[in-house]
């Protein structure tokens, strides 16, 4: 929370939750004073509360619109000065709420609101010494055994004045972590897309660079293959040319990972995927004997979401389990959690020690030997959740396989 936050509500909800607590307390006061027997004017000193409470229910409504909140200190530095006026003056113990509203203005407001406040409160603690209503109750009352009560009256607002401000500045200090760690959290995704913006640009740069030399190979290879297939002997030449074409697909295959991870799905707008839609979808693109192996199942209908950035999620976590499970169990659970979609996948592969988790979902990152792996899967996986402002646990450690949660927020 910044020093200065007037313009926000955040500032105004403070605040208005400060001064209710603080006029809880000065209500319970006057109505123990009754109990006790302690003469007190109450119908001015009612009268000061129910301004109070008429202020902070305008604050309240309308927190957009506060303006400056040091108003509202010195409005309370005045309603004090008030029923200080009416209960004894510089004698009441209760006079120690002036250090609560300086402490408080100086967290919540700029040096300069604070220093008036502060000398607000010294010139009407001040002029109480020379105006007010004395009490025999609250007064030191010649040492006597009033002088008795006075002291548990000091002890009581000593006590009041540290919860007020243990709790506000605890309450404070917590809500300063919060948005530290938004912040950090704001932070860390604003650096994933710039890593995904500048793959972008490496992808859209090298399909550029290497769909005309690659066009021509392919030219070349059907030319070799045609003449191969008319020259005796040519069973080898005709090797060659499936095998450049085999490695021509395998480098548009590269190219189109690169272009999926460079964001040309992340623009999508969010639609309804049905899941056994989705499931058959990533099955056909599977091998055969994967697509046996992968074991699906689901009690949800539908998932929000942009849909080609989904599958695509789906099938590179899927090929990431099939890559460290040769031979066990591949699975993918869809359940439904409250106001969620949560995607858990399994696999019994070799699973990953706690650094591999750490780094899995960096950018480039693999641990497979095969070299049409980018490491990306993940990437663009954290990638789409956090546009989505949802969650991507990993669970895993080596030998015990892998647990993968991804979590959708759905609209109601």
């Amino acid at each position: 929370m910044s020093s200065d936050i007037r313009p926000g509500a955040a500032g105004a909800e403070w605040l208005s939750r400060m001064r209710w607590g603080a006029l809880t307390i000065v209500a319970a006061s006057i109505g123990l004073a009754s109990l006790l027997n302690v003469e007190l004017p109450a119908a001015p000193m009612w009268t000061l509360v129910l301004v109070g409470v008429a202020s902070n229910l305008w604050l309240a409504s309308r927190k957009e619109q506060a303006g400056e909140l040091g108003i509202f200190f010195l409005l309370d530095v005045l309603l004090l000065t008030g029923l200080l006026y009416f209960s004894g003056g510089p004698t009441n113990p209760f006079s120690v709420i002036y250090v609560v509203y300086i402490a408080m203005s100086a967290v919540m407001l700029t040096p300069r609101w604070t220093w008036a406040i502060a000398g607000m409160s010294v010139l009407s603690f001040g002029a109480l010494f020379a105006f007010h209503v004395p009490s025999e109750h609250l007064g030191h009352a010649g040492h006597g055994g009033g002088f008795q009560a006075h002291l548990y009256g000091m002890f009581i607002a000593l006590v009041l004045a540290v919860a007020l401000i243990t709790y506000f500045v605890s309450q404070l200090s917590l809500e300063l972590r919060r948005r530290e760690r938004a912040l950090a959290e704001a932070e860390e995704r604003t650096h994933r897309w710039g890593k995904l913006a500048s793959i972008a640009t490496l992808a859209a740069g090298a399909a550029h660079e290497l769909g005309t030399p690659l066009g021509t190979i392919a030219v070349a290879a059907n030319e070799m293959e045609r003449q191969a297939r008319s020259l005796p002997g040519g069973e080898g030449l005709l090797e060659d040319a499936a095998l450049i074409r085999d490695e021509l697909d395998r480098c548009r295959r590269v190219l189109d990972r690169m272009a999926s991870a460079g964001g040309e799905h992340m623009g999508e707008p969010l639609t309804s995927v049905r899941v056994d839609a989705m499931f058959a979808e990533v099955r056909s693109r599977l091998d055969p004997e994967q697509a046996e192996r992968w074991e699906t199942q689901s009690d949800v209908e539908s998932i929000e979401a942009p849909q080609a950035a989904l599958i695509q999620m789906v099938e590179n976590i899927a090929r990431n389990g099939f890559d460290a499970c040769r031979e066990g169990r591949v699975a993918l659970e869809a359940r439904q959690r409250l106001g969620a979609v949560e995607l858990c996948f399994f696999d019994e592969g070799h699973g990953m020690d706690a650094e591999v988790v750490k780094r899995a979902t960096d950018p480039f990152f693999t641990t497979k030997e095969r070299d049409d792996r980018m490491g990306l899967g993940l990437f663009l996986a954290r990638a789409l959740v956090d546009s989505l402002r949802g969650q991507l646990l990993i669970e895993s450690a080596t030998g015990r396989g892998t647990t993968i949660r991804v979590v959708f927020p759905q609209s109601a």
